[in-house]
């Protein structure tokens, strides 16, 4: 017998993704979240992470007292969602929802959001014992977790997490992540007129060009990409560019890997530069680090043991993308993230299966009931 209500659960989804949210723009979201959580009987407060980062609002955290045995849970989710991702209009095409074709549709993540809320709600509804429940609503996530990172997680008494945050079916856990540096590099060369006398100059267009040609880069190997994501130098074509910007990253499951890459791009990079007589200046960022849980941690027994309750084919995975269950768990909080079945994420063609969002609403009710289960 279904735990939730479907009907609810969809209009709940589509309500929430025609709610404005791009990053550092989530504050009418916020707010909504803020009222429903508070409904169910959470208490809630918002962090100053929206002021470190020129955000509308913080990250949110809110807390359910248990009424039953067990130790503390937290469930996360992102509150922001990529551009364009302003004027969603959702609608049901047959068994999906789907946006009107001009935007992304915000499944990613507000599958989580919605499931989260109507699991709880189910919980509730059907007075199900629960041990105490901790939600982190983060902010632009999608900005290599900058929300997150501003979390403050000695905050936190769990330490069995679950963040909704991935593409596949539902059932599927990631137990293991990348780390990612990125990279944003200036190259500099010598102006000149481009017509008269442009031997004099040195294009630093030319240099970017050169080391970009020297670089392995997309997939690595099964473990580590590599990705030019601009390249930039604003002038008339009749002066030869003193300035050129790019903007680069890399990842890897593999933090040697990961240091291999990045080092052959700055040798790339700066070997350029200099056989042609400029410089290049490099800042390089790390954004968040790898983590790989064992199948016997925590949160990954206990998605696994509800999932196959509920007749899920579970299976555990890595992933090339990072989530803040990187921030957490680099935090000592062993978390997994959970599939939530959305499709062609990132894009207008976006859309995810009534029944999948359906499922992973039950999944939350069945990781929250497991203990009074068992």
């Amino acid at each position: 017998m279904s735990m939730i209500d479907r009907e609810r659960l969809d209009a709940r989804f589509m309500e929430l993704c025609a709610i404005d949210a791009e990053p550092t723009g989530e504050r009418l979201l916020a707010d909504r979240l803020t009222t429903l959580l508070t409904e169910l009987g959470f208490t809630v407060q918002e962090d100053d992470a929206g002021e470190k980062i020129g955000g509308s609002a913080g990250n949110l955290l809110a807390r359910l007292a248990g009424s039953g045995p067990g130790e503390p849970l937290l469930f996360s989710c992102h509150m922001d969602r990529v551009a364009p991702g302003i004027g969603i209009k959702p609608r049901c095409d047959g068994e999906y929802i789907v946006s009107d074709g001009t935007t992304v549709l915000g499944a990613d993540d507000v599958s989580g959001l919605a499931a989260v809320l109507e699991g709880l709600t189910a919980i509730r509804e059907r007075q199900l014992p629960h041990p105490p429940i901790e939600i982190v609503f983060t902010v632009a996530e999608e900005l290599a977790l900058l929300g997150s990172r501003h979390f403050a997680t000695e905050r936190l008494t769990a330490r069995c997490g679950f963040i909704l945050d991935a593409s596949g079916p539902v059932g599927e856990i990631v137990v293991q992540a990348p780390e990612q540096v990125k990279i944003n590099a200036v190259f500099h060369g010598r102006s000149a007129h481009a017509g008269f006398a442009p031997e004099q100059g040195l294009s630093a267009i030319q240099l970017a060009a050169t080391a970009i040609g020297r670089m392995t880069l997309l997939r690595i190997d099964a473990e580590t990409t590599a990705n030019i994501g601009s390249i930039h130098a604003a002038g008339p074509t009749n002066i030869v560019a003193d300035r050129c910007e790019l903007q680069a990253e890399a990842r890897s499951l593999d933090p040697a890997k990961l240091q291999a890459q990045v080092a052959g791009m700055l040798d790339a990079m700066e070997g350029a530069a200099k056989e042609q007589g400029g410089w290049v200046d490099i800042n390089l960022v790390s954004c968040y680090q790898a983590y790989r849980l064992a199948e016997e941690a925590a949160p990954v027994q206990r998605a696994a043991r509800a999932g196959r309750r509920l007749g899920l084919p579970v299976r555990c995975k890595a992933t090339g993308g990072g989530s803040d269950a990187n921030i957490f768990n680099h935090r000592g909080i062993p978390t997994v993230v959970l599939s939530c079945g959305y499709e062609k994420v990132h894009t207008t063609e976006e859309r995810i299966s009534r029944q999948q969002l359906a499922l992973l609403a039950e999944w939350v009710v069945a990781i929250i009931a497991d203990g009074a289960e068992s």
